[in-house]
């Protein structure tokens, strides 16, 4: 399998930036993982704080023992989490595409510089 192939792959499916560390480019690699990392980061820290709020409705009596009450209002906290975080989901996926072209780009600099 040709280099470029591979590090895309590599980016594409391991994480962003993976296909540069791969390729030995250390710094190129770091500009995508790094941003990858806070933006993940990010998500799983507000999508534990939805949770927490969430089960503190329920200690504290705010919502009935019923499953069908407490789905209604684990829908209704989803709903709100996800538009707070359009933002951030599309930066995490835009920074994701542009390391698997980066990586294609760098192997295949690499193997024309092998020729």
């Amino acid at each position: 399998m040709q280099k470029s192939a591979q590090a895309a792959l590599y980016s594409a499916l391991i994480f962003p930036g993976a296909g540069l560390y791969w390729l030995k480019r250390y710094w190129q690699a770091a500009l995508f993982i790094l941003p990858a990392l806070a933006i993940t980061g990010y998500v799983l820290r507000e999508t534990l704080a939805c949770a927490d709020q969430l089960r503190d409705k329920i200690s504290a009596g705010a919502l009935p023992m019923d499953i069908m009450s407490i789905a209604l209002e684990a829908v209704r906290a989803t709903e709100q989490l996800t538009t707070r975080l359009d933002g951030a989901i599309w930066a995490l996926i835009v920074c994701w595409l542009l390391s698997i072209g980066a990586s294609y780009w760098a192997g295949r600099a690499r193997e024309e510089a092998q020729r």
